[in-house]
C-alpha cells in the first residue's frame, strides 16, 4: 500500500515532547481523569467496577447516547464510535471510496483529510481557501470543482484547522446544497464544533443533510486527546453499515475505560466547552495584541472559531522561508510552531495559494500555558 508519510505527526514526534513552549498544538487545555470523575458523584465507583472485556463494536450505548445528544436530528443509531478520530477518516474513506473516484478537499488541511483519500486510490483535488479573505473558500470555485465527473466526495473542515475559518449556518447550507445538487457526498470534520464564540455551535452537517458524514471527537474542545475516542455521525444507514464493516478490520471496538470517560465528559460538555471558550477568549486577546504589535512580521486574520490560527510571514525571504523560521524559533527560543507547508501538498507547488500557505505558520492558543509560550516567542522576535 502506498502512502505519503504523515508529515505533521512526524514533525511532532521529533519535537513536541522536547520543546519547552508549545505554540503549534491544536488541542485545548487537557483535563485529568480526576477532573472527569468529579463531575458525577458515583463516577469513581462505576469506573472501578468497569469490566475490561470487549466493548460493543458500534460503541457503548452510554457513549452513543451522550454523543447523539450533541446533535439536532441525529439519533443514537446514527453514531458509530471509533477508537480514534483519525480512524474515522480512514475507515470512512476506505469503505465509501473506490480507486479513481474524484475527491475535492478543502485546503490547507489536516493531512489525514487528503492522504486517507489518496490511500483509498482516489484522485484528490484541492479546493484552496483565499489567504486574503481569512482563508475562506470560494463557493463559485466549488461549483466548478464539483461539476467534474466522477466527483464522489467533498471533504471540508469547520471550524477549520489550521486557519480558524468557520462556516456559519448559511454558508454550510450553501456548501451542502451545491454538493447534493451534483450527487456529491460531504464529509465534514467537526473536531472544533462547540468552540464557536457565544456558545451556540453551528448545526452539524449531519443534521442538515441526510447523506452527509460528520466527524466528532473528544480530543480538541473537550481537551481529552488521551482518550483517543471519536465517532462518525450520519443519517445514511447504508453508508454507516459499510463503514462499520470496514472497521472490523481496524480497531473492531474501543477501549472500555476511554468510552466510559468520554461518555462522562459528553454529558457535561456544555460546562467543559464553556470553560474552554473562556480560556480561548482570554488567550485570543493576548494574541490579538501580539499581532497588532508584530505587523512588521505577520499578516493575520483573527480566527472565527477554534483554537488555531494561521498568520503569514510578511517577509519570508528574510528568514529563508517559514520552515527555517520555525526551526530558529525552536532552537533559539524553545518555541514550537508548525510550518504551513505541513498543511499543503508536496505536489501542489505552483498554486499561489499553496505558496501562501507555505509561508504561514500554525499557532495554537487553546492551552493555559499559552501566555508563557507567547511571551517567549515575543521576546525572541526582539
Amino acid at each position: 500500500m502506498r502512502y505519503e508519510p504523515f508529515r505533521l505527526e512526524r514533525y511532532f514526534a521529533a519535537t513536541e515532547f522536547t520543546t519547552p513552549h508549545l505554540l503549534a498544538v491544536s488541542d485545548c487545555e487537557t483535563r485529568s481523569v480526576g477532573d472527569l470523575l468529579a463531575l458525577e458523584p458515583d463516577a469513581r465507583e462505576r469506573l472501578m467496577a468497569l469490566g475490561l472485556g470487549y466493548t460493543e463494536s458500534e460503541g457503548s450505548e452510554e457513549l452513543r447516547i451522550a454523543a447523539a445528544a450533541r446533535y439536532g436530528r441525529a439519533t443514537v443509531d446514527d453514531v458509530l464510535v471509533h477508537a480514534t478520530a483519525v480512524e474515522v477518516i480512514h475507515t470512512t474513506f476506505r469503505a465509501l471510496l473506490e480507486p479513481g473516484d474524484r475527491v475535492v478537499v478543502q485546503m490547507p488541511a489536516y493531512q489525514a483529510l487528503r492522504s486517507a483519500a489518496d490511500v483509498a486510490g482516489a484522485e484528490v483535488v484541492p479546493w484552496w481557501g483565499r489567504p486574503g479573505a481569512g482563508w475562506a473558500p470560494d463557493l463559485d470555485e466549488l461549483d466548478g470543482l464539483l461539476a467534474a465527473a466522477p466527483t464522489r466526495m467533498l471533504v471540508m473542515n469547520s471550524p477549520h484547522n489550521p486557519t480558524g475559518w468557520h462556516a456559519d449556518e448559511p454558508t454550510l447550507r450553501a456548501i451542502l446544497d451545491r454538493a447534493e445538487a451534483r450527487g456529491v457526498r460531504v464529509f465534514c470534520d467537526e473536531a472544533y464544533r462547540g468552540t464557536e464564540p457565544g456558545g451556540t455551535p453551528t448545526p452539524s452537517a449531519a443534521d442538515l443533510s441526510e447523506s452527509a458524514l460528520a466527524l466528532g471527537l473528544v480530543s480538541k474542545g473537550l481537551g481529552l486527546p488521551g482518550l483517543r475516542t471519536g465517532w462518525l455521525v450520519t443519517r445514511d444507514a447504508e453508508a454507516r453499515k459499510r463503514v462499520a464493516g470496514y472497521k472490523d478490520f481496524t480497531s473492531i471496538c474501543g477501549s472500555a475505560p476511554s468510552e466510559f470517560l468520554a461518555a462522562l465528559a459528553l454529558r457535561h460538555a456544555d460546562r467543559i466547552l464553556g470553560e474552554t471558550r473562556r480560556l480561548l477568549d482570554r488567550n485570543l486577546e493576548l494574541l490579538t495584541a501580539f499581532m497588532e504589535r508584530r505587523q512588521d512580521h505577520f499578516t493575520w486574520t483573527a480566527p472565527a472559531a477554534g483554537p488555531v490560527t494561521f498568520p503569514r510571514l510578511r517577509s519570508p525571504e528574510v528568514w529563508a522561508g517559514a520552515e527555517t523560521f520555525c526551526d530558529r524559533a525552536r532552537f533559539e527560543a524553545g518555541v514550537l510552531l508548525a510550518p504551513g507547508a505541513l498543511f499543503g501538498s508536496p505536489e501542489d507547488l505552483f498554486s499561489s495559494r499553496a505558496r501562501a500557505a507555505a509561508t504561514s505558520v500554525r499557532i495554537g492558543f487553546g492551552r493555559a500555558s499559552f501566555p508563557r509560550a507567547l511571551a517567549a516567542f515575543d521576546d525572541w522576535l526582539g
